[in-house]
């Protein structure tokens, strides 16, 4: 659905070494998938963004969505192209002075949609989103959340194949996050659509995506099956997605900090092995971590003991298949 072959984009600067914001990216998104993007500000999301969408153009590479080049592409072939791509913002973006239902239809009016089939699509876009009855209500009428759903709809309006999503729920609650994520989801299932979400939320990427991509300083560090992903206890996405338990090293004198990790699937003896375990090795729990990862139970522990015990320790933990690593402060 979505591929990108080389991408690269460089923004230059009169006199001084110009920006290289995207270098060499090359990337592929299952159709029908939710992908998340994630980095720390300034990897190079939201020029990212820009290119998927072509409000930029690439200084190199090839980007595909839906079967099109958009590098290729004429201005009129894009705006043809845009259609297929909705987007979802942080912020909803509504316009206030019009209906939620007329946010909705505005794109479908853009686009020379006939007056009766606008009215339908909105109808049935409400239905969709869990607002049926509130199209003539005005955004400042809406909560936060519910505004965020007329945004999700208004992106839908004109039937695209790719959904994107902006830090989607940052301005949310958790309760409000959940049910954003819950319709991201549903709206995938049910339409078929192919969702990536630009986030800094961890907990975005692992209550939704299906696959994740890590991006640094322009460049991909890391992409995998989400699954995969926190399955791996070193890699960059895995301690991203589960970092390591804070220990506070200054009451920790004469002790060593051993970071275990351990997956386990629901009725698997897992943690009740790992914790027999570091209770015979008379080994303490300073803090741990426990996340469900699709259908994967994911736990960071954090153990101490003695450190003249510390590489025995190791040793016992990792002949019993248990990854185990001391850490250093």
């Amino acid at each position: 659905m979505i591929k990108l072959q080389n991408v690269t984009k460089v923004y230059p600067r009169k006199g001084i070494e110009p920006v290289v914001a995207l270098n060499n990216l090359s990337l592929s998104i299952k159709p029908g998938s939710i992908h998340g993007i994630v980095g720390e500000s300034g990897a190079g999301k939201s020029t990212l963004i820009r290119c998927l969408t072509a409000l930029e153009r690439p200084t190199s590479g090839h980007i595909t969505v839906d079967g099109k080049d958009l590098t290729t592409l004429s201005e009129k072939e894009l705006r043809n192209a845009r259609r297929q791509i909705g987007m979802v913002f942080q912020g909803a973006n509504l316009l206030d002075a019009r209906t939620a239902g007329a946010n909705v239809e505005y794109p479908l009016q853009i686009a020379g949609v006939p007056a009766n089939i606008r009215k339908q699509r909105v109808a049935e876009l409400f239905d969709l989103i869990g607002l049926k009855g509130r199209e003539t209500s005005y955004p400042s009428q809406l909560s936060g959340g519910q505004r965020q759903r007329v945004g999700i709809a208004r992106a839908l309006a004109d039937n695209p194949a790719v959904l994107l999503a902006d830090e989607p729920t940052s301005a949310l609650d958790m309760e409000t996050t959940d049910q954003i994520l819950e319709l991201l989801r549903d709206v995938r299932d049910r339409l078929g659509v192919t969702v990536v979400v630009i986030t800094h939320e961890m907990s975005v990427v692992r209550k939704i995506c299906d696959s994740v991509t890590l991006l640094e300083a322009g460049q991909i560090v890391e992409s995998a099956p989400i699954t995969q992903a926190v399955a791996q206890p070193d890699s960059a996405l895995s301690l991203k997605l589960i970092p390591l338990p804070e220990v506070d090293f200054s009451h920790l004198a004469g002790q060593a900090v051993i970071d275990v990790f351990f997956t386990a699937h629901p009725g698997e003896p897992a943690g009740s092995k790992v914790l027999g375990l570091a209770s015979h090795l008379n080994a303490d729990i300073a803090a741990g971590l426990f996340e469900t990862v699709d259908t994967i139970q994911v736990s960071r522990l954090a153990l101490t003991v003695p450190s003249s015990q510390a590489t025995s320790t190791i040793a016992a933990l990792r002949e019993n298949g248990i990854y185990a690593k001391e850490r250093v402060a």
